[in-house]
């Protein structure tokens, strides 16, 4: 059975603090300069018309976030993410934050994860979870009534 508690699922970095200084994100900035990490996840994993709808808004709205902050898209810290979500959670019901905003970032962190192109060893979407309280309230949602809807 898989853990319902968030760090259990991170591997060895729980938090930022614990991630050393070469393995950040915020260092390959200029590897990523040019490049739609998000729209190249976006083509290998979307396929239907709905889900590509919704996933133009998540992106839409986490880059014009990520640009607010200084950053490339696909290099978040999870202060980062927080922000995003808490911003989210002032307009609409944790339903739509989780819906598809928490869960197509937390599927496209994890893929960058799993490709050898993107330099990412951790997911800051779900290091949020641990740290952050709006981000821990997205996943308490997940763990309760997104899960019990499946028993």
């Amino acid at each position: 059975m898989v853990s319902e508690n968030v760090a259990d699922r991170l591997g060895i970095f729980k938090t930022l603090d614990e991630v050393p200084q070469e393995y950040r994100l915020r260092r390959h900035q200029r590897l990523l300069e040019g490049r739609d990490a998000y729209t190249a996840w976006e083509a290998e994993n979307i396929d239907a018309e709905w889900a590509r709808k919704e996933s133009g808004r998540v992106e839409r709205r986490w880059k014009t976030h990520m640009d607010a902050r200084g950053r490339h898209h696909a290099l978040a810290t999870p202060a980062d993410v927080e922000a995003f979500l808490a911003d989210l959670a002032g307009e609409v019901q944790i339903e739509r934050v989780y819906k598809p905003y928490w869960l197509y970032l937390k599927r496209f962190y994890h893929w960058m994860a799993w490709h050898t192109d993107y330099p990412h060893r951790y997911n800051p979407v779900l290091m949020a979870c641990v740290e952050h309280p709006t981000s821990k309230t997205v996943w308490n949602y997940v763990m309760t009534d997104v899960k019990t809807a499946f028993e």
